[in-house]
């Protein structure tokens, strides 16, 4: 049996799968975390970020942000009050992300989270991007003045509750008057919203087709497989990656899924196909991209990163699912690296009633049917240097 067989069996009731939980099933299903999901150190830090204070506090909101793959793209250098934030060129996706734009999307992701954080501190933060220019590694400076309180209160109380939503979300509509607000607070970033069901349709069938040609290409394949933890010891030495926690799955078919043999990368590709056409595609609520001047411009990147970081701590904050969904620009750059016909530019921009060069990154959102799971965090001892 295979985890694949398993998930389409829950998906069609066969529950009693859960009384495989005894025997050797059931060895298996503890070593691999099924008893113990979101506890343990890879996930300490969201637990215990409420009762950190100080710079370090600030450093710790960095740590938790979101980011593409869970890379962990990010290096902290600490002196006194000044956080700097490096870009870690080894945690890269060249074949998934060949413009680097999700890597430093990313890392502005970091730098919105502190700055929010900095109020909590007791801070008020000064941003300084590239300050070595932009072919540096070298991504902000944030200088932190004491005295601070900040108007982001709620922004950081959902710090340690943010977390990727990739399950079903309700039919029932979104007021996007709670995050639209937030485009006002980064200069060179907006957001385009797509609500309209026509457009949706059409959107979430280029993002089928978008996936479905990501599992098809065996380098952007592997490449993605290969962030993948698959069990709860590969969590536990890496501390990054996707997991199976984070995948959106009901309780039953989770379990089922921890407690038979690894699935393989083909059985991996199928699923997220499956779950983009008829999950992900199929329950979005409205689309949002996060809009720049020019996606290959490093700054325009970052700064659509910041603003990436306010939308999804926003939604949290609502009580909303949050979902980012690369995989059409992740096709369009990959085409572009490798030479081949770009065959989603211009229905891209057909979608967003502008270039195709402006539309950063993306993401669903919606009303969650379920709760979403943790995602492994390194600690601040394995990013940060003072």
């Amino acid at each position: 049996m295979t985890r694949r067989s398993t998930l389409r069996w829950a998906g069609i009731g066969l529950g009693t799968v859960a009384a495989a939980g005894a025997g050797v099933g059931g060895t298996r299903a503890a070593t691999n975390g099924a008893f113990t999901a979101g506890s343990g150190a890879p996930y300490d830090l969201w637990h215990d970020w409420a009762t950190i204070s100080g710079v370090d506090r600030v450093v710790a909101a960095g740590v938790l942000a979101c980011n593409p793959h869970n890379t962990q793209a990010w290096r902290f250098a600490v002196t006194g009050d000044v956080i700097e934030v490096h870009s870690d060129p080894t945690r890269r996706m060249p074949r998934n992300d060949a413009s680097g734009r999700e890597h430093f999307a990313g890392l502005g992701c970091a730098v919105e989270n502190m700055v929010i954080a900095a109020g909590s501190a007791g801070f008020t933060a000064e941003v300084v991007l590239f300050p070595d220019g932009t072919a540096s590694d070298f991504v902000a400076r944030i200088a932190l003045r004491a005295g601070g309180s900040g108007p982001d209160r709620a922004l950081a109380d959902a710090i340690p509750r943010r977390h990727t939503n990739r399950g079903p979300y309700t039919g029932e509509p979104v007021d996007l008057r709670g995050l639209a607000s937030q485009a006002s607070r980064i200069d060179g970033a907006g957001v385009l919203w797509i609500t309209d069901q026509a457009a949706r349709d059409r959107l979430g069938a280029l993002y089928v087709e978008a996936t479905e040609a990501i599992t098809a290409d065996p380098d952007q394949s592997a490449e993605a497989f290969g962030w993948f933890r698959n069990d709860r010891g590969d969590i536990d030495v890496h501390r990054d990656g996707l997991t199976l926690d984070g995948q959106g799955l009901g309780g039953l078919t989770l379990f089922a899924a921890k407690l038979l043999p690894a699935q393989s990368r083909t059985d991996g590709d199928a699923f997220w196909v499956k779950a983009t056409r008829e999950v992900h595609t199929a329950t979005a609520a409205a689309y949002g991209v996060i809009t720049v001047g020019d996606v290959a411009d490093r700054t325009a990147q970052v700064t659509g990163g910041r603003l990436l970081a306010r939308m999804h701590l926003a939604a949290t904050s609502l009580g909303l699912g949050f979902h980012h969904m690369n995989q059409i620009t992740e096709r369009i750059d990959r085409d572009h690296a490798l030479g081949s016909p770009d065959v989603f530019s211009r229905r891209w921009a057909a979608l967003l009633g502008r270039p195709a060069t402006t539309g950063l990154v993306s993401f669903r959102i919606g009303h969650p049917e379920r709760t979403p799971g943790l995602s492994p965090r390194r600690s601040l001892t394995d990013v940060v240097t003072r």
